[in-house]
């Protein structure tokens, strides 16, 4: 896939920055997303993005651009999920970069991410946490629709903490087969679950969760990084199946 000039994304910047007064506010926009306020308080807010045109087309090159302020905690979620169609020979770039400034908390719930027959896409997201800050994450990538092939996707992330990488990966849609399914919880920073007592220390409490999502979570591979985060993983060749464990892990950790 060829680059596309630095200039030609359509970006959607927004930013949760407090107030004098003692609050925050949303600001921002542009690109294809609209930004939904769906609730609000003093120190945090729920965000919708809604997509303004049908997404994701051949020659689309979209990004999201996200700041969370300091001490701040913002909530992201989706209206509906994203396919990237047959692009006939075509392609598609997706990236997303978010900003959390210290002691700021960002969730992001995504809804699945479906790759069709004949869609070539490259999907990037960085992710820069300062000191204190968090991020939990919740994806779902789909490799075609029913009865049919799936798309080529390239998905690209890269965790940095304080300026250091903690987690750098590139996933290829083909080294996933003959799995169609990856979702996933990544949790940055200390979340602690609702199911595990609070005297569980923080480098058993990875295995903990996934002791308290049964019956789904024995599919579930618990990756826990150098770092003290971790990834919940499962593959699977439907997508209700591997959602089952990987939702109770995100709810638990949502709380």
């Amino acid at each position: 896939m060829s680059p596309a000039p630095a200039d030609s994304a359509e970006v959607t910047r927004l930013e949760l920055h407090a107030t004098p007064g003692g609050g925050c506010r949303l600001s921002g926009g542009g690109g294809v997303f609209r930004a939904v306020l769906q609730g609000a308080a003093p120190t945090g807010a729920r965000v919708a993005l809604v997509p303004e045109r049908a997404l994701l087309l051949a020659g689309d090159d979209v990004a999201l651009h996200v700041t969370v302020g300091r001490g701040l905690r913002l909530e992201l979620v989706e209206t509906g999920g994203t396919v990237a169609y047959d692009m006939r020979g075509g392609s598609a770039r997706w990236a997303t970069r978010f900003t959390v400034e210290p002691g700021g908390c960002l969730v992001h719930e995504t809804l699945p991410w479906v790759s069709a027959a004949g869609s070539q896409v490259e999907r990037s997201l960085e992710l820069d946490l300062d000191i204190g800050a968090r991020a939990l994450l919740r994806e779902t990538l789909v490799l075609g629709r029913h009865g049919e092939e799936p798309g080529a996707l390239t998905s690209r992330t890269r965790v940095r903490r304080n300026g250091r990488d903690v987690f750098v990966e590139e996933l290829d849609s083909a080294d996933l087969a003959p799995h169609r399914v990856l979702d996933q919880v990544s949790s940055y920073g200390d979340f602690h679950p609702a199911s595990v007592a609070p005297g569980v220390p923080a480098y058993v409490r990875a295995d903990a969760i996934a002791a308290h999502a049964a019956p789904a979570a024995p599919g579930v591979t618990c990756l826990e990084l150098a770092s003290g985060d971790t990834v919940w993983r499962r593959l699977d060749s439907q997508a209700h199946v591997a959602a089952a464990g990987v939702d109770r892990i995100f709810r638990d950790l949502n709380c």
